[in-house]
């Protein structure tokens, strides 16, 4: 046929038309997607505010489609969601978030709101301001979106992707009998549930940033903008295995979690997923039962001397590594060991034997470091550390913490601190009430709430504490202090705290110590024995708290002032002369100002601390059931212990 004019434009006509009709009107009469409970009719007002939506341009920035590929904006968009849509309003692009399930999710309040001034609500948001719009608009457009998508208001989480969505733990703990003279029953049956591998897959993969006890506080985690996952909370105390399995092959938007399936078989995901739920989402009280020291540990002995050098290189690493849930002084009460069970040992609880008869050998020790311990969430360090770096860590407990091993003789000089430290100076930002809190949480189990050396858990030490009410530590300078309490007086059990604090909390707990104790004691403020009671304590309730359960114990709240207390305040009584009570800040007796003081008085100074002075707010260290039973012990010398 020859191509004229007349048969080029008749034929492009057809074609157009052909092309409308196969696009556009045949889809219009033969698509009838089966309904979804997403879809809805539109009520007036509803409908309204859809074509507000839709004529002020919403959908060039918001869609209302949810792709296959597409995560965090629910389930895959279907036909069925659009049945009442004429015409759809898909949107053209994502400037801002995907509205398809949006329904519930805000108030309309809110909504309106951010229209009126977007970046009240969002600072971030390159949304236009529409105050421009008609109240009715405003509201009739909120109603549209409040009525969008499922219309499910519940909190929860993103849900995972239809390809994850419904996954269980494919593995199972395999059943096993006793075994008749197990040496190691622990090990046995920790093995058979595959979950030392998945302890040893933590370590290697997942430790630095969710650290050794699970909370989200790992070394490398502060270095981050998004804080990892602490699993010992919600919603991972609770997180179905979908959530988990999704999470842990995909990562997590937005934050530097790696995507696993990229380097992990699905059977170690499962491995590591399910560690981390034993121990720390789901955990329960075990025994590790973990035998003697067995294969190439048995009868292993330290092949490192036993030197200062050596035994500084082990604090090191025990301070990086050990003392979130060992705490410094060994005693396994490190700041990070809520929720693990069994809870970290005790070092000094004698079970290790005694210098001249150690009932653990440096295999022992080595093995457990290495390999952790079954049933806990003791690391295997064996993949992080290198023989010598664990060796140096059995000769700094042995001879620190259960002091089975002879302290290797001073040598002089003990210390060769850089000028850069000597020379330094505690700056203006320091702060003295932020230094008290850091003192409390790391320094006062050792050193004591007064400074004299005798804190609760460091008296076994055999180097004793520092007394920082003693004359020699007047004349030491600010660059010193800030030398040792970095890289520690070597060959004694003080933490290398340059390895754990950041250099601004050091210069904050030297302001403290320094001012508190090494200074001459100042009068204590009279505000701070007054009457009053602070807001956050004022309609404190002794009769609730009982209500609900609790037990108040005087005999514990005795214990607890033994421990926390009496190095300030002295024994309580209830026949001392008032006119001989010391008020000063380090210390003042308390058997002047208890007649004067009620319940909800007690419990606020004991749980806000007294600004200005060393006395500290134990609510970051005591729980509220400890803190009453020292406030009923307090009471019982008052005469005001049924009080409010």
């Amino acid at each position: 046929m020859k191509m004229t004019f007349r048969t080029t434009v008749i034929g492009g006509a057809l074609v157009f038309f052909a092309v409308t009709t196969a696009v556009v009107f045949i889809p219009s009469f033969v698509w009838d997607p089966p309904q979804t409970r997403v879809a809805h009719p539109y009520t007036p007002e509803e409908a309204r505010g859809r074509e507000v939506f839709l004529s002020n341009g919403c959908n060039y920035c918001h869609t209302q489609y949810v792709r296959e590929e597409d995560t965090a904006m629910g389930p895959v968009s279907k036909g069925g969601d659009y049945v009442f849509d004429n015409p759809m309003i898909l949107g053209s692009e994502r400037t801002g978030p995907d509205l398809s399930y949006v329904g519930r999710k805000r108030s309309k309040a809110w909504e309106i709101a951010h229209w009126k001034n977007p970046r009240q609500l969002s600072p971030l948001s390159i949304m236009p301001n529409f105050s421009f719009l008609p109240d009715k608009d405003l509201e009739a457009m909120s109603s549209y979106l409040f009525a969008l998508g499922d219309r499910v208001a519940g909190a929860r989480m993103i849900q995972p992707p239809e390809s994850y969505a419904g996954t269980v733990d494919p593995l199972s703990y395999p059943a096993i009998a006793a075994v008749p003279n197990d040496p190691s029953p622990g090990w046995t049956a920790w093995t058979a549930s595959k979950l030392q591998e998945g302890k040893e897959l933590y370590v290697e993969n997942c430790l630095t940033c969710h650290g050794a006890a699970g909370n989200g506080l790992g070394s490398y985690g502060g270095t981050l903008s998004v804080t990892p996952a602490d699993f010992k909370q919600a919603p991972f105390r609770n997180m179905p295995d979908d959530q988990w399995f999704w999470h842990v092959s995909e990562g997590i938007p937005g934050t530097v979690m790696p995507t696993w399936r990229a380097s992990l078989t699905e059977d170690q995901r499962w491995k590591v997923i399910r560690y981390i739920q034993q121990i720390f989402s789901r955990p329960m009280m075990r025994d590790p039962d973990e035998g003697d020291p067995a294969g190439t540990y048995a009868g292993l002995t330290n092949p490192l001397p036993l030197t200062v050098e050596n035994l500084e290189a082990g604090k090191s690493t025990f301070t990086r590594e050990c003392l979130v849930c060992h705490g410094a002084a060994g005693t396994g009460k490190g700041p990070y060991r809520e929720g693990l069970q069994p809870s970290p040992p005790d070092f000094s609880d004698g079970s290790y034997g005694t210098l001249k008869d150690p009932s653990y050998t440096d295999a022992d020790y080595f093995w457990r470091i290495s390999e952790g311990l079954p049933w806990s969430a003791m690391p295997a360090w064996k993949s992080q550390y290198s023989e010598a770096m664990r060796w140096e860590l059995v000769h700094y407990i042995r001879v620190n913490f259960t002091q089975t091993e002879a302290r290797p003789p001073k040598t002089e000089p003990m210390a060769d601190y850089p000028d850069l430290y000597i020379k330094a100076s505690v700056p203006k930002s320091a702060s003295f009430e932020r230094g008290k809190l850091i003192y409390l949480q790391n320094c006062a189990s050792c050193h004591g709430l007064g400074g004299q050396g005798d804190g609760w858990e460091g008296a076994y030490l055999d180097i004793k504490p520092s007394d920082f009410t003693s004359t020699g530590m007047k004349g030491k300078a600010e660059g010193l202090l800030f030398a040792e309490l970095s890289f520690a007086v070597p060959n004694t059990a003080h933490p290398a705290y340059g390895e754990f604090l950041p250099e601004d909390q050091r210069w904050d707990t030297i302001k403290f110590f320094k001012e508190a104790f090494v200074s001459a004691p100042q009068p204590l403020p009279s505000s701070r024995v007054s009457g009053t009671v602070d807001s956050n304590i004022f309609t404190l309730s002794q009769k609730n708290w009982l209500d609900e359960g609790h037990v108040i114990s005087s005999a514990h709240g005795s214990d607890l002032y033994s421990s926390y207390c009496i190095t300030c305040h002295g024994k309580l009584s209830k026949s001392e002369n008032p006119a001989k009570a010391k008020e000063t800040s380090r210390s003042y007796s308390l058997n002047a100002y208890l007649p004067r003081m009620d319940v909800a008085s007690a419990f606020a100074r004991v749980w806000n601390g007294v600004p200005e002075t060393t006395m500290p707010p134990f609510q970051w260290m005591l729980e509220e059931s400890d803190i009453w039973d020292i406030v009923s012990y307090m009471a019982s010398f008052s005469g005001q212990g049924g009080k409010k």
